[in-house]
């Protein structure tokens, strides 16, 4: 992913400005410029695959590509081959084939759109690469990007808040691309049984309240940020209570060998869990559960502000409700702290690091 370099904080976007040098041998200076460039940014990409979803969000991906990606990339002479996808499915398939191809074409890929997107683009590497016999290096090999274009931009907004740029802003994604500032990125890989095969994650996985708001929105997609907050409300007075049994292991283990391509070291759905996997009690009742990679799951909301880009850890995230009505009003003030990160600090909420978990629904259970 790309990103500033550490240290840095901004309250303010960057804005591209653009100045006019009169010289007397243009092709000379612009030779020592070119050089001058490449000194100081030594991993600045030369050809980037750039991915827009005109469709993610509001439908402002194009836009936001043309003013303020598109102009840093000319500045930077960087080479842009546009894809403007017309379905879903069109970014996982055109980043498959990137990514197994027998060589590298691609400096990095620039993802200007939603999560949504940018998922197609991350299980589309991964995919193309595990054709490979080094999958592993392959999928390190090409940086990713992602530009703001869609409702919730979670990955960019956690970036940007690791990174320390103004959440929102393109120009300064674009900016960091240019540079070639980039930083690593943990991912997850989620096992289904026997049902479907795994599922390759940058983000989260959701599970109760948080689905709810997400999949019950999906048809307000053009009220933008607005339609979370609307179907928040909505489902948070309703506040459904879900039955699961849920487990997971603590970060006291070290993490499994044979990174994200290797073969499962999980005990199957359904086996006993031995020590030191943690249980809480069978079927208990939950309104949330959110099993989060990288802190934010929106642009304003850090579900999990303690989270990093590569701290080896999923970060869980549930809330049990429990019985009183100052229960009821500390969950309630929990949810309207969540923009902040305070959240974390209420008593109906529970935080836990860890390497992996097991998420069983009650039977009968309706939850998504």
């Amino acid at each position: 992913t790309c990103a500033r370099q550490s240290g840095w904080c901004a309250t303010r976007a960057r804005v591209l400005r653009t100045r006019t040098l009169r010289v007397r041998d243009g092709a000379a200076t612009a030779k020592h410029l070119t050089q001058l460039v490449k000194c100081l940014s030594p991993d600045a990409p030369h050809k980037v695959l750039v991915v827009v979803n005109p469709a993610g969000g509001t439908g402002r991906a194009q836009k936001v590509f043309e003013r303020d990606v598109a102009p840093v990339f000319y500045a930077a002479n960087i080479e842009a081959d546009v894809v403007v996808t017309k379905a879903q499915g069109d970014a996982m398939e055109r980043c498959r084939l990137v990514a197994a191809a027998p060589q590298v074409t691609y400096d990095g890929v620039v993802v200007v759109g939603g999560d949504g997107t940018l998922s197609e683009v991350v299980r589309g590497l991964a995919d193309g690469a595990s054709t490979l016999a080094d999958p592993e290096q392959r999928l390190r090999s090409i940086r990713v990007a992602h530009c703001p274009g869609g409702t919730g931009n979670a990955c960019h907004a956690s970036v940007a808040s690791a990174g320390g740029d103004v959440i929102g802003s393109a120009v300064d994604v674009a900016y960091n691309v240019a540079r070639g500032f980039s930083c690593s990125m943990g991912l997850v890989r989620y096992e289904f049984g026997e049902r479907r095969p795994p599922f390759i994650s940058f983000l989260a996985m959701e599970w109760g309240l948080v689905a709810d708001v997400d999949l019950g929105s999906e048809g307000f997609r053009w009220l933008g940020a607005l339609r979370t907050t609307l179907a928040a409300i909505w489902y948070i007075l309703r506040l459904k209570r879900h039955r699961a049994t849920l487990s997971w292991l603590p970060c006291t283990q070290p993490p499994r060998k044979g990174g994200l391509f290797a073969a499962s070291q999980l005990p199957p759905l359904g086996a006993p869990l031995p020590p030191p996997w943690r249980t809480e009690r069978r079927d208990a009742t939950y309104q949330l559960m959110m099993a989060c990679n990288v802190s934010h799951v929106d642009e304003t909301t850090p579900m999990a502000p303690a989270a990093g880009l590569d701290d080896g850890a999923i970060h869980l995230v549930f809330t049990r409700l429990r019985p009183g009505f100052l229960a009821r009003v500390d969950l309630i003030d929990g949810f309207l702290k969540l923009d902040g990160g305070k959240h974390i600090h209420k008593r109906s909420f529970q935080s836990h690091r860890c390497r992996a978990l097991r998420l069983l629904p009650a039977a009968g259970d309706d939850s998504r």
